[in-house]
């Protein structure tokens, strides 16, 4: 049989698709174009008036009849596989419809080449199922997202974005990724994120999220579009790493280098040779050992800057004697620029991976400390010389100036028994002078070593025995009795009590002077009152009473005995202040530790 037109014959020949034309009742080849014979590769001679089924080794469909009865415009579909010219057996996809042909019932057959489609969509099956679960199992975070929809809302999440997270597919999947941010998000990340978003680009960042409990962790972000065959957009895909140890750890590492290069002390590395070389050196220690710059040091070794290089090499050798992770040696060091410098290196001895030693060093400059504390050594030298002056020569000169005008009492006049008076009273508060200024000298020259536990009530009954010698008019009286514990304090706790009965004997304006002394014992402290009835210290003063310099009322005193009397007890870890007294005058209220 031959088509009838020769442009029907041209199409039918030409078709892309294998074409066979079929007799429903005999099931005989009745045609076929070229595109069938190099599918079954046969001759075409070798096809026409052949029974069709003598070709085909299998049918693969829902019925197993390889040329179904059809009704018009019904199509069936099926899979022949053929046996071929060379005796294989290949599949094909076969799509079977009646046709007419000068008015007999025919059947077409249009075969497509399902050798590599058949195997290409098995394959794909395949590959598209270990695709998917690759991305389930994946080790980071992915996620895809939908931009067709409102936000471009995620529509996959993998599990490791919800163990990264916290957040199940339920809590996710519908909502825009950014819900993950939150007050420590910086903007700049979120910014590049969607303007390459909407610039249709990947892009790659890292930023603070939240995970569903609150705790931060540090995401970094990848994000890529998703394009079809023709290039257009259809989703996004996101990676998800959660590099919180990595940042932290970068973050760290910043700081150091960044504490390193502006830490005012001298850091440097080393290795534990007699000469050593700056394997790392800071800023700081450029300019401690006087070059412009650090690149400048290398020019040296490290020993060239020691005023005394066996220093160096005995610190090296006590690092590897001992267990302990750092060694401190105060030494002097040669600057390139000027005099020689004291300074305190802090060293520690260190072995890298490759089994090598490094010294670390802290190099600290303590020249000027060292100046301070000679300038101080001198000056508690020159008040020990003072103080031992004020103690003897003074005071002797005094007690003979006094003892003169008491001889001198029965050799002259009224009028001279007046200048007398003046000269006694006046050698007498010198003598008191001499005694503040040596208290305060003892002071200056004590230190917080000498803090010991003192007996409270042989110190203050002693005060009170001299201050009642010294001051027979007065009344000086103890109100209970004086507890018999220890303070802490020194040797200088009795110039507290003798400067606060003195203070209110001297200062008070009766004809007899009244005072009362009170002691309380407390849990861990001694409470001492000492009251008068003098004029007693105005609101005004009771701040200031206490400083260095300041008098009560019209005393011709320095004001340095109230302000010893605040620095001791300071120093003991007390406090003093001072209240009204009941009717009139004043309480001087001190109150001393018992503990350690």
């Amino acid at each position: 049989m031959r088509l009838a037109t020769s442009a029907y014959e041209t199409v039918f020949d030409e078709a892309p698709d294998g074409l066979v034309i079929i007799d429903p009742d005999t099931e005989r080849i009745r045609e076929c174009n070229r595109r069938v014979c190099e599918l079954v590769d046969r001759e075409r001679e070798a096809l026409l008036d052949r029974d069709v089924t003598a070709l085909i080794d299998e049918v693969r469909g829902p019925e197993p009849d390889p040329v179904p009865a059809l009704d018009r415009d019904d199509v069936a579909t099926r899979t022949w596989l053929i046996r071929t010219g060379s005796d294989e057996i290949v599949p094909f996809d076969v799509c079977v419809s009646p046709i007419s042909i000068d008015g007999d019932d025919h059947v077409l057959a249009r075969l497509t080449g399902a050798t590599d489609e058949t195997d290409r969509s098995q394959d794909d099956d395949l590959d598209c199922e270990l695709k998917s679960r690759a991305v389930d199992a994946a080790p980071i975070g992915i996620t895809i997202s939908d931009p067709h929809q409102a936000d471009n809302p995620m529509i996959y999440i993998n599990e490791m974005f919800e163990e990264i997270t916290g957040y199940s597919a339920a809590g996710a999947i519908g909502r825009n990724c950014r819900f993950l941010q939150g007050p420590e998000t910086r903007a700049e990340p979120v910014d590049e994120m969607r303007e390459a978003i909407a610039a249709e680009r990947p892009v790659t960042v890292e930023l603070k999220n939240y995970r569903s409990d609150g705790i931060e962790f540090w995401n970094r972000v990848t994000i890529a579009p998703i394009r079809d065959d023709e290039g257009t957009v259809t989703n996004y895909v996101g990676f998800q790493e959660d590099v919180t140890e990595r940042v932290e750890s970068r973050q760290a590492l910043e700081l150091a280098d960044h504490l390193l290069e502006t830490v005012p002390s001298g850091v440097f590395r080393t290795e534990p040779t007699p000469d050593g070389t700056f394997e790392y050196a800071n800023p700081a220690l450029a300019s401690l050992l006087g070059v412009d710059s650090v690149d400048q040091l290398h020019e040296y070794r490290v020993a060239d800057f020691y005023a005394n290089p066996e220093v160096r090499a005995d610190l090296v050798e006590t690092l590897r004697d001992t267990d302990v992770p750092s060694v401190k040696r105060e030494v002097t060091l040669e600057p390139l620029d000027g005099e020689s410098i004291d300074v305190v290196i802090t060293a520690s001895l260190s072995t890298d991976d490759s089994g090598a030693e490094h010294v670390h060093k802290a190099v600290q400059d303590i020249t000027e400390r060292k100046r301070y504390e000679q300038r101080l050594k001198d000056q508690r030298d020159d008040l020990d010389v003072l103080n031992q002056m004020l103690r003897h020569d003074i005071r002797n000169d005094l007690q003979l100036v006094t003892a003169s005008a008491d001889f001198l009492h029965d050799h002259v006049d009224d009028a001279g028994r007046e200048y007398l008076a003046t000269i006694r009273e006046s050698a007498g508060h010198a003598v008191e002078l001499t005694q503040t200024a040596r208290d305060m000298s003892d002071v200056m020259l004590s230190t917080d070593e000498n803090l010991a536990r003192v007996d409270l009530r042989r110190t203050l009954e002693s005060e009170l025995e001299r201050v009642r010698s010294e001051y027979a008019a007065a009344a000086v009286t103890v109100e209970g009795t004086i507890p018999r514990t220890t303070v802490v304090a020194d040797d200088m706790l009795h110039s507290v009590f003798r400067n606060l009965l003195t203070n209110a004997v001297q200062h008070n304006d009766r004809e007899v002077p009244s005072v009362v002394v009170a002691a309380t014992e407390r849990d861990e402290s001694v409470v001492v009152r000492v009251a008068d009835d003098g004029p007693g210290v105005s609101d005004e003063q009771k701040d200031e009473i206490f400083g260095k310099g300041t008098k009560g009322g019209d005393s011709a005193g320095t004001g340095l005995g109230l302000y010893l009397v605040e620095t001791l007890v300071d120093t003991y870890g007390g406090s003093v202040r001072v209240e009204d007294n009941d009717p009139r005058g004043a309480v001087f209220v001190v109150e001393l530790p018992t503990g350690e």
